[in-house]
């Protein structure tokens, strides 16, 4: 059984008193968790005007939570450094690593408090999906004076619903099997709220991997009507037709819908195709904080829609976990010529850390914002759904892989090589393997490998601290999330 408290028009998902902390961390600040539980008036009534329905739409749009998801790829390795790495913090990391999450249901004390966890992904989401309904429940009731208002209105309802759409996306692929056409009305799926309700405590049903689906591409296919072509505000933070055609073309991938991923693909990349040039990055900077910076700015007009995360996301390195295997294929592959990728933060230990993230680098850092949507994605979506429906590379996924892999690190040899490979790969299984490769390198460390693994059935296996332990790409249920025992808990029939 979810929980949902109120306080000043919110609802959050909760499961205790110190779950809601996080939760009110989320979009309030200075109020106390037991002034929040004793508030006695639903003050859903102080959101009136649509200023104040665009402001708590803004507080909830995506976040970047998934990135723990990256120590749970062939990406990393755990090194267990005696006087290196931080007791405390190790311990709160293994359970991801050595893939427990997936095994048995944990409980939020079992992680960092600092949201890099699987808890953390699963309440931010809900509280995202509850607070845009009540959004749309108060559009709802909104009468607009003036065609402005009208035209805005419809705006934030179409924003409203890609955000709920966006959150039910990543819990569905984050908490319950892969997609699969044969099995997805049988399988479980999430918990599924479908509707605001002012009641303090609601339980909700576990819908199938189908049903959620279904809402999802209901919400987004309503949603890319209403929304603004591009967002007159912080365009890139906010939901505008391009990220919204952005994931349909995902959720589509993961349908196996090729044309339709296709469709909405090729509706964003017939405004914006250009990649990011990491190349250049990489070869016009030298300074790595410059460089970090540099890659992350949301000026970057390949970054459809960013996100915020509240971790300090480089930390996990100094807790054992290291980007060894992705390094060494970067190094093999000729995307990493000059052996620069990764810098070595201490004399004493080989604790190669991604050049890219050293922004996250201070303590202080612990807000940052991250791409959410790309056109780097997009154009692999494009490409895979094209090779995936032709069972071997087309020219379409030809030139959408050579823009991306000339736009990457390679060295010219290993671009050039690579580029001259791709009409010779006439099967599907080498069209995609060459696809994942390419995408493995271009987001390796920002949180899209998982989900690749999830789809294709690509096995793991990590060494930890006592034992191995590996997903053999054989079962699809291997490589689901258990819901956070707090959940269970109050919920039993799930």
């Amino acid at each position: 059984m979810l929980k949902r408290y109120k306080l000043k028009g919110w609802q959050a998902y909760g499961f205790s008193r110190s779950i809601l902390a996080v939760a009110l961390l989320l979009t309030l600040s200075n109020v106390s968790c037991t002034k929040f539980l004793e508030e006695p008036v639903d003050n859903r009534t102080l959101i009136v005007s649509l200023d104040d329905m665009e402001e708590t739409l803004n507080q909830i749009m995506p976040y970047s939570d998934y990135h723990f998801t990256d120590i749970m790829s062939d990406d990393y390795i755990f090194r267990d450094l005696a006087g290196h790495n931080v007791e405390e913090a190790v311990n709160s990391m293994l359970p991801i690593f050595e893939l427990e999450i997936c095994r048995q249901s944990l409980p939020a004390t079992r992680f960092l408090a600092s949201g890099f966890n699987p808890v953390t992904a699963f309440r931010r989401s809900y509280n995202s999906i509850i607070n845009s309904l009540l959004i749309l429940d108060k559009l709802k009731g909104f009468t607009p004076t003036t065609k402005e208002e009208e035209t805005r209105a419809k705006a934030l309802r179409g924003k409203a619903l890609a955000i709920r759409a966006y959150s039910n996306y990543m819990l569905v692929n984050l908490f319950a099997k892969q997609y699969n056409p044969a099995t997805a009305a049988t399988d479980k799926g999430i918990p599924f709220v479908a509707a605001y309700s002012g009641e303090p405590v609601v339980g909700y049903k576990q819908e199938s991997v189908q049903k959620v689906y279904d809402e999802i591409l209901k919400d987004l296919l309503e949603a890319v009507t209403l929304v603004e072509a591009q967002p007159a505000k912080n365009a890139q933070f906010n939901f505008g037709a391009d990220a919204v055609n952005a994931l349909l073309s995902r959720v589509y991938l993961n349908k196996k819908d090729w044309d339709n991923s296709i469709k909405y693909a090729t509706a964003v990349l017939d405004k914006r195709s250009a990649p990011l040039n990491i190349k250049t990055l990489r070869n016009s900077i030298t300074d790595y904080q410059q460089y970090s910076s540099a890659y992350f700015n949301p000026s970057n007009p390949s970054f459809i829609l960013m996100g915020n995360n509240t971790y300090q996301l480089i930390a996990y390195f100094w807790m054992g976990m290291f980007p060894y295997p992705a390094v060494q294929m970067l190094r093999d592959e000729g995307a990493d010529d000059d052996n620069n990728y990764t810098i070595q933060t201490s004399p004493l230990y080989s604790d190669y850390v991604p050049q890219k993230l050293m922004l996250f680098q201070p303590t202080a850092t612990r807000n940052g914002n991250m791409p959410v949507l790309t056109v780097d994605e997009v154009l692999f979506n494009r490409a895979e759904a094209a090779i995936e429906k032709a069972k071997g590379m087309t020219a379409q996924a030809q030139a959408d892989l050579t823009a991306l892999i000339n736009n990457q690190t390679f060295s010219d040899e290993a671009a050039a090589d690579k580029i001259n490979l791709l009409p010779t790969l006439t099967t599907r299984d080498q069209a995609i393997g060459m696809l994942l490769l390419i995408k493995r390198i271009r987001f390796t460390s920002e949180g899209m490998r998982w989900f690749d693994m999830r789809r294709h059935n690509i096995p793991v296996s990590h060494k930890g601290r006592s034992g191995t332990y590996t997903i053999d790409g054989t079962k699809p249920e291997d490589y689901v999330i258990q819901l956070p025992t707090e959940e269970i808990t109050r919920n039993p029939g799930l």
